[in-house]
């Protein structure tokens, strides 16, 4: 019995699993309180998409831009992102995308932190590396 039922909720979350083709080519940016540009991704297949994430390097006291590819699939009304490209086989699918709020949310420990992201037409790499601001102290 208990494996029919294991069954039953495997095939119910299949039907609702699936990779999106309409975010193909496109793109979204994101922002914080504190920052008007913190990352982006691109969606560049309906499985994996590149995220672009603005970080701080303390010993240089610069930011720098981190490129990664990751897994993607929409459940329900999210879009959830693995920890991994497909190459590296995915990995735990970690972080999500509300596809009503556009809010990207980084479970941790200790809490959760969120960006609200928009869509954007135009080239998202050279916007994301126009705003780095390698002059902070």
């Amino acid at each position: 019995m208990k494996s029919k039922i294991f069954s039953i909720i495997i095939l119910f979350t299949a039907l609702h699993v699936y990779g999106n083709d309409n975010f193909v080519n496109k793109s979204l940016i994101c922002s914080t309180e504190s920052f008007p540009v913190k990352g982006g991704f691109h969606f560049e297949s309906k499985t994996e998409l590149m995220r672009y994430n603005i970080l701080w390097d303390h010993n240089l006291k610069k930011e720098f831009l981190k490129t990664s590819k990751h897994c993607y699939m929409t459940v329900n009304s999210e879009i959830v992102i693995s920890e991994r490209s497909s190459r590296d086989n995915c990995g735990d699918y970690n972080t999500f995308i509300n596809l009503s709020t556009l809010v990207y949310s980084i479970p941790t420990r200790q809490k959760i932190f969120s960006a609200d992201c928009k869509f954007f037409d135009g080239d998202i790499y050279k916007v994301i590396t126009d705003s780095l601001n390698v002059d902070v102290n």
